[in-house]
C-alpha cells in the first residue's frame, strides 16, 4: 500500500513540475546573433572628432532600434591596436569586424558654408565586401538637436536597401541544381546485344560489346530537354554448331564459330524529363535513333582461322528506338552520369554473302536488341539567371 502511494505522488510531482529536458544547440548562421539578428560593425567616424563621437553614437541606436540588427561597436582603441587604417569609403578588413554580416562607416565632414557639415554614410556586405548603399545628410552645426532627429530616417533608408534571403530560402539555394542552357559531354561503357533471326522466336546469339559517345543537350525550360547523340558500337555475331567434315571412310563431326563483326555509328535524339530532388537530376527519356555502317563485317570462323569481309545494311531504314534512364551529381566544374538504356531496331539488317552453316542462303539476317550502362561526365554552357 505504502508503494503505491509513494507512486502517485511522485506521478503529481512530475504533473506539476516537469523534468527540463536540456536544450538542443540550434545553428547559428555566420555572421548572425542567436535571436537571428544580422551583426551588424559601427566603426568610428571620420573627421571632428567632437561631432563624429555625437554621431557615432546616435547612429548605434538607430540601428538598435531597428529591431533586426546586432549593432557591435568598434571603438577606437580596437582599431588604433589592430594598426589598421579604415578609409571611410572602403569596406573594412575583415580582421577588424570578424564574424559581422554588415558593417557601416561614415565621416563628418565641412561643407561649402560656415557652420555647414554633411555626415555621409556607407553600408556594406561583409559577406563579398560590396557597397551596399551610401548616402549624406546635410546639417547646421547650430541645430545639431535636429539633425540627430532625423538621423534615424537616413539609417533606416540605408538599411532598407538590403534584400536578405531567409535562412530556408538560403538552404534552398544552395541545393539548387544549376543546370545550363546547353550541356556538352561523353559517356563510355558496356553494352549487352542480342540477335535475333526473321525466323526465330529468341535470340539466336548475344554478345558484350563496348559503347560511347558524345552528346550535347538543350534545355528547354526546368521539366524539358533534347539531346542528340553520336555513339559508336560495334556488334559481334556469333554462331556455333556442329558441321559434318568429309574424311574417308566416313563424315566426322566438327565444332565450328562464326564470328561476325561490324561496326556503326549510331545518332540517338533524345526528348528527356529532368527532376531534380536537391543535388542530383533524375531524367527519364524515350526517342528515336538512325545509324551508318562503318566499313565492311569482318567474318573469322574457327577451326581453321577463315577470315574474310561482307558488305552489311539494313533491310529497311536504318533506323531504330532508345528508352532508358539518366541520374545526374554535381561534380567539379560540370556532373557526372550514369546511363541505362534499351535500344532495338526497326528492321532487320542483313550480312551480304555470308552464311552460318554450308546449308544456308548466301546472306544472314537480324535484329539487335542492346541494353547499355554508361557513365559519362558534361559541361554546361550560358546560364539563364531566374
Amino acid at each position: 500500500m505504502n508503494k503505491r502511494i509513494t507512486v502517485c505522488f511522485a506521478l503529481v510531482l512530475l504533473a506539476l513540475f516537469p523534468l527540463s529536458l536540456p536544450a538542443q544547440d540550434v545553428p547559428v548562421r555566420e555572421g548572425y546573433d542567436a535571436d537571428g539578428k544580422a551583426i551588424t560593425a559601427l566603426l568610428p567616424f571620420d573627421g571632428e572628432e567632437e561631432m563624429a563621437a555625437a554621431f557615432n553614437e546616435a547612429v548605434a541606436q538607430a540601428v538598435a532600434d531597428l529591431g533586426k540588427y546586432n549593432c557591435r561597436i568598434v571603438t577606437a582603441e580596437t582599431v588604433e591596436a589592430a594598426g589598421v587604417r579604415i578609409p571611410t569609403d572602403m569596406p573594412p578588413v575583415r580582421e577588424l569586424v570578424p564574424g559581422v554580416r554588415y558593417a557601416l562607416t561614415g565621416g563628418v565632414y565641412p561643407g561649402n558654408r560656415e557652420g555647414e557639415y554633411y555626415l555621409q554614410l556607407w553600408l556594406w556586405d561583409m559577406a563579398d565586401s560590396t557597397m551596399i548603399y551610401t548616402d549624406d545628410l546635410v546639417l547646421e552645426y547650430q541645430d545639431m538637436e535636429e539633425t540627430l532627429e532625423s538621423l534615424p530616417g537616413l539609417v533606416e533608408w540605408l538599411f532598407s536597401h538590403i534584400i536578405e534571403k531567409p535562412a530556408e530560402a538560403e538552404s534552398e539555394t544552395e541545393k539548387k541544381w544549376d543546370d545550363k542552357i546547353i550541356n556538352l559531354g561523353f559517356r563510355s561503357g558496356v553494352s549487352r546485344h542480342w540477335y535475333t533471326a526473321p525466323k526465330e522466336t529468341a535470340p539466336g546469339a548475344q554478345s558484350l560489346n563496348y559503347e560511347g559517345g558524345v552528346f550535347i543537350a538543350l534545355r528547354f525550360n526546368s521539366l524539358i530537354s533534347l539531346q542528340a547523340e553520336a555513339d559508336f558500337v560495334w556488334d559481334d555475331l556469333v554462331y556455333r554448331g556442329i558441321t559434318n567434315v568429309s574424311t574417308p571412310p566416313a563424315y566426322t563431326p566438327v565444332l565450328v564459330n562464326k564470328k561476325y563483326r561490324s561496326f556503326s555509328l549510331i545518332f540517338p535524339v533524345l526528348l528527356k524529363l529532368n527532376f531534380r530532388p536537391g543535388n542530383f537530376r533524375i531524367a527519364p527519356y524515350g526517342g528515336v535513333f538512325a545509324f551508318v555502317p562503318l566499313g565492311e563485317t569482318l567474318y573469322r570462323s574457327k577451326p581453321g582461322e577463315d577470315k574474310d569481309s561482307f558488305s552489311w545494311s539494313a533491310d529497311a531504314i536504318p533506323l531504330g528506338f532508345s528508352a532508358g534512364f539518366e541520374a545526374a551529381a554535381k561534380l567539379g566544374p560540370g556532373m557526372i552520369l550514369a546511363d541505362i538504356r534499351y535500344s532495338g531496331d526497326f528492321s532487320g539488317i542483313t550480312i551480304h554473302g555470308a552464311e552460318i552453316t554450308s546449308h544456308d542462303a548466301s546472306k544472314i539476317s537480324y535484329k539487335r536488341g542492346m541494353l547499355s550502362f554508361t557513365i559519362g561526365y558534361a559541361l554546361g554552357f550560358i546560364n539563364v539567371k531566374k
